[in-house]
């Protein structure tokens, strides 16, 4: 409760007059104490939906009538990327929008894959960047690139000297970047359609990270061409064409359906898009 009020900039008091109020109309608890926790009951997750979109709908209704202008706006933006992404675009972007407009900020957020649509819809994120999912299902998006995976190995490795084949993928060590504590990569699903697996012998929370371990090291890394890239000046490894075929994933632009014709919401897009293109 005490959340909930800070949240929306009122008293716990005005919140808890207000959730009576809710109950008597509905004739239903709505939250209820379980533990140390505050839940909803059936009921109320039953509605959170519908009213979360008819907010959201009164919400863009204000927003679109109102006039955004680029150089004079304060508006706060926050962008959903994954720390590889956040590397590889998020200067670029900042640029871009410190130019157009010098009064406007940015954050970029780190998120769950399975979670992008839900804090697409609070509006906890006004945009996201990341590849298709599950997840992604009903949100609107377009393509940003589509890459190719890449494999990068220390210079000096004592079995890749400028190609690799499936073999020695195989039968070297790997480190896999990712967030998550376990499960596989893209690269993993690729070998189990050809029926093969490799070994995982670290895994890093990032993939700068797992970049200076190939650098010190015989293990070898898989990741996609426009993260080494931007990775080469940190370790000069080699980078060399992945020995196996994977289908290419588009990086894309995400947003919520509720903020289809934001202004501010619509400008950025514009700018994300032609920044990422052309990067």
């Amino acid at each position: 409760m005490t959340a909930a009020a800070r949240h929306l900039h009122l008293s716990q008091s005005a919140i808890s007059h207000a959730l009576a109020r809710l109950r008597v109309a509905f004739d239903d608890e709505l939250f209820v104490r379980v533990g140390n926790a505050i839940v909803p009951t059936a009921l109320a997750r039953s509605i959170i939906d519908p009213v979360r979109d008819a907010l959201q709908g009164v919400e863009q209704a204000l927003v679109a009538a109102a006039r955004f202008d680029p150089a004079t706006s304060t508006r706060a933006f926050r962008i959903g990327l994954r720390q590889a992404n956040e590397a590889r675009v998020f200067a670029g972007i900042v640029a871009h929008v410190a130019r157009a407009a010098p009064g406007v900020t940015l954050a970029s957020v780190n998120f769950r894959r399975s979670e992008v649509a839900e804090e697409l819809a609070r509006g906890d994120l006004d945009l996201a960047i990341d590849v298709a999912s599950d997840a992604t299902v009903g949100l609107r998006a377009v393509p940003l690139q589509t890459d190719t995976m890449v494999v990068a190995a220390r210079r000096g490795h004592p079995s890749i000297d400028g190609a690799i084949d499936l073999a020695t993928y195989l039968a070297a060590d790997h480190v896999q970047a990712s967030p998550r504590r376990s499960g596989p990569g893209l690269e993993d699903e690729g070998l189990a359609a050809l029926g093969e697996t490799r070994r995982v012998a670290i895994r890093c929370q990032n993939i700068w990270s797992a970049w200076q371990v190939v650098a010190q090291s015989d293990l070898i890394l898989t990741l996609l061409g426009t993260h080494a890239a931007t990775l080469l000046p940190v370790a000069d490894n080699q980078v060399l064409p992945l020995p196996f075929a994977i289908t290419p994933r588009p990086l894309q632009l995400l947003w919520h359906p509720a903020a289809e014709r934001d202004p501010g919401n619509v400008w950025l897009r514009r700018l994300v898009q032609e920044h990422v293109a052309g990067a």
